[in-house]
């Protein structure tokens, strides 16, 4: 979509994105100039479930294309997703390939507890390997990013199949308790963590509504200590440098990042703090006021590529 006309068509597309837990066909993709976008259908041999892939690929392209892996929120699909977070505009302007797989029910089995859950982890690598050979994409530049429990799933991935992807962000997430206790990955990956300080369903930090999600078995960490997390795994200097990003948009929000550079081997973390910021994708159209401000001083879309590019396997 042409950057003039965003300013025109995205009021008048609010109705449509709230529609965003319908399933994969009763949604459409939004159009972006110069992408392609499709239905694929991927069979998973470890379970013999079928799912389907949205796929967003620039008309134009060479081979050995970089791509990056989008995971939905919970009871998400994969227009829906790419509806709300606008992420074809790095199909139209970087030249990526956007994959929006759709969990088998909707729901991503991010506890690696989660008994009888779906093998979702399993099934998003065999994925890569497949679309990797399918759309001729550099096996050395995948990325992964998701929005709340796709989030979350991004960092199990992480975890447990990081020689997949080159880095990882998340969105409105941080990472379960259950699989900071058990990740131990073989290699270090690069993550990124997008996170607002009025997040009512998923707390920045501790206080009373991360205890009692302790207290049903839910428990997460705090973005800070998700970050620290990472860089600590990766191998990086314990301090973070913090710098406040100018805040060009007065809508009540300032954006504080946290990096973590000093790592070795390819490692590295940051953590974009959204003060006043709710459970949102930041730089996007804020059409649920119920999910809290949606900020306007960052495009976590730029950010997270900008980070991304940084990294290759």
């Amino acid at each position: 979509m042409p950057g003039g006309l965003r300013g025109f068509v995205r009021p008048a597309l609010a109705a449509l994105v709230a529609l965003c837990a319908l399933p994969a066909s009763a949604l459409s993709f939004l159009p972006w100039e110069n992408v392609r976008i499709t239905y694929d259908t991927f069979t998973y041999s470890g379970d013999g479930v079928t799912r389907s892939v949205g796929v967003m690929q620039p008309q134009d392209r060479g081979s050995r294309t970089p791509a990056i892996v989008v995971l939905h929120f919970n009871l998400g699909s994969a227009s829906s997703m790419a509806n709300l977070t606008e992420i074809g505009e790095l199909a139209r302007d970087e030249g990526v390939v956007i994959l929006l797989p759709i969990a088998d029910d909707a729901t991503w089995a991010h506890n690696p507890n989660e008994i009888g859950a779906s093998d979702d982890a399993g099934f998003l690598a065999a994925m890569i390997d497949e679309y990797v050979a399918r759309y001729d994409l550099d096996p050395a530049r995948i990325y992964m990013t998701g929005y709340s429990q796709g989030g979350n799933m991004t960092v199990r991935m992480a975890c447990e199949y990081p020689g997949k992807i080159a880095a990882g962000a998340s969105v409105a997430a941080t990472m379960r308790k259950s699989l900071a206790r058990q990740c131990a990955p073989a290699v270090p990956t690069p993550m990124a963590f997008f996170h607002g300080t009025e997040d009512e369903q998923v707390p920045y930090g501790p206080g009373v509504p991360s205890l009692l999600r302790d207290l049903l078995g839910v428990g997460a960490l705090g973005a800070q200590d998700a970050a620290a997390f990472w860089a600590e795994v990766n191998g990086c200097e314990a301090n973070a440098t913090r710098t406040t990003l100018p805040a060009p948009v007065d809508d009540g929000t300032q954006i504080q990042l946290d990096s973590y550079d000093n790592c070795p081997d390819n490692g590295g973390a940051a953590l974009y703090t959204i003060v006043g910021g709710g459970h949102t994708w930041p730089g996007v159209l804020d059409f649920v006021p119920v999910a809290g401000i949606t900020t306007q001083n960052l495009r976590a879309n730029r950010a997270m590529w900008d980070f991304f590019k940084r990294f290759s396997r």
